[in-house]
């Protein structure tokens, strides 16, 4: 039987207009390109960083506007496309006069397309070394945590520019958001952020006393105050004296409590239980709820001049359920976690099913559920992948993620042709053992498109050989 002529591969064979920053950062995204080729890079200064770097890797380079012409007449083969990356509009028409009329153009307006492309792929790198560089210390620093848990959406994306505006200053802060949104993280990072960063970080869960003894934990109390008072006691108010108190679940504190609370806030002022004196206390305070603070005010639950006072400058989190496009890589980052916690380094990743299962929960309990979900997982897995049977009953039902299931028409045709491209991609890999080649053949698909599909949901070839 006679074994099948290979198809020879298609390359793209560019030249770059422009060895500044643009140019530079595209020789480095198309070195990693199978099917391009940079085959020259013009520019108008010899020592241009993209000059340097093309000289580097034996790549030819042009000095001025008349080496665009040296370029096409020392080219061995045709020239497919030319590049222009200067954002000079009065190139156009003099490349068009140097370029054959089978080499195409792309400068002007079409290029703005190479910059976002240009853009996209910073990103993508400046995740996948956050990322890589967790994996290589096996525990994330918490700065590096906090910036993953912000993810790509559009609503964190606000929530961020938020505490970057509002860390500097002193204002009161009131973060709202269902239980588990990561309001405690996001109070951290407004105090690291701020000129108190050197300062205590108090935080003060408001549930976690009586409604008696938090008055006792909040402003101290003298000796002799109650029974019990043994000795004089310094209030949590006053051990965040120069930095910032964190109160947690504020919607829960008695009427009484408001009262003596919205003093501290007006003027500093707190008394300590049993004291005749008052201290003064500078404190930045940042508040947090999961109540609707403005309905417990209609019922008299909660006081409207505190309201007002903690309400200077609100932040709103999402739920996680608003931040589908979050999910894998916030996964990820709770494997890392919990690999290293539990010490469990052969645990390397999720199934293409348990990712499916993961992508598709709706995550009442937001970023704490996923990441106890994700724990869990781990203790459970004996192998290399997170399986679905390793998941909750209730995230493995296929209920949780039919795309029959309740939602828009777009959204669902969106998520089955997501599920199924990365079900199929995943398979023909793990048939060919992570041949690319054969893999894109079996598919009937082009090389470069396959490719394309991997870098849009992230596989690896490595992970099938």
């Amino acid at each position: 039987m006679k074994k099948k002529a290979s198809v020879p591969k298609e390359v793209i064979r560019v030249a770059i207009i422009g060895a500044g920053r643009g140019g530079t950062a595209l020789l480095n995204i198309m070195h990693d390109l199978p099917d391009i080729e940079v085959v020259a890079v013009v520019d108008e200064k010899s020592d241009a960083p993209g000059m340097l770097l093309a000289a580097q890797r034996g790549i030819p380079t042009e000095v001025g506007l008349a080496g665009i012409g040296d370029v096409f007449r020392k080219a061995e083969q045709t020239i497919d496309v030319l590049i222009d990356v200067t954002g000079d509009p009065h190139l156009h028409s003099r490349l068009l006069e140097f370029k054959p009329p089978c080499t195409r153009l792309i400068s002007g307006a079409a290029a703005k397309f190479i910059w976002e492309l240009i853009r996209a792929v910073r990103e993508r790198d400046e995740w996948k070394q956050r990322y890589e560089e967790e994996a290589a210390s096996h525990l994330p620093k918490e700065a590096e945590s906090a910036q993953i848990i912000f993810g790509s959406n559009p609503l964190m994306q606000q929530v961020r520019n938020l505490i970057e505006q509002v860390a500097p200053t002193p204002t009161t802060v009131l973060l709202i958001g269902e239980t588990g949104t990561g309001k405690e993280l996001m109070a951290g990072m407004i105090h690291s952020k701020s000129n108190r960063k050197n300062k205590p970080f108090v935080k003060i869960n408001c549930t976690a006393f009586s409604p008696t003894l938090l008055e006792s934990e909040l402003f101290g109390h003298v000796k002799g105050a109650f029974t019990g008072a043994l000795t004089d006691k310094r209030g949590l108010l006053e051990e965040g004296d120069g930095g910032t108190i964190f109160l947690d679940e504020i919607g829960d504190i008695s009427l009484d409590m408001q009262v003596k609370l919205l003093r501290f806030l007006q003027f500093g002022e707190l008394r300590p239980v049993g004291s005749t004196k008052t201290k003064i206390v500078d404190a930045r305070v940042i508040a947090a709820t999961n109540r609707p603070l403005q309905k417990l005010i209609k019922k008299g639950k909660f006081r409207a001049d505190l309201y007002y006072r903690l309400n200077a400058f609100r932040i709103d989190l999402p739920p996680l359920r608003k931040r589908k496009e979050d999910l894998e890589q916030l996964a990820h980052h709770f494997l890392l976690k919990a690999r290293h916690r539990l010490n469990k380094k052969s645990v390397l990743g999720f199934s293409t099913e348990a990712l499916d299962c993961i992508l598709s929960y709706s995550y009442p309990g937001n970023l704490r559920e996923m990441q106890s979900i994700i724990e869990r997982a781990v203790i459970l897995c004996r192998g290399e992948e997170i399986k679905p049977e390793h998941l909750p009953v209730n995230m493995q039902s296929a209920e949780s993620f039919s795309p029959l299931s309740s939602g828009k028409f777009k959204e669902k045709k969106a998520a089955v042709i997501e599920q199924f491209e990365k079900q199929f991609i995943c398979k023909v890999l793990k048939k060919t053992a992570g041949n690319v080649s054969r893999a894109a053949e079996e598919a009937g698909l082009p090389r470069k498109s396959f490719y394309r599909l991997m870098s849009k949901y992230g596989i690896k070839r490595k992970d099938f050989k």
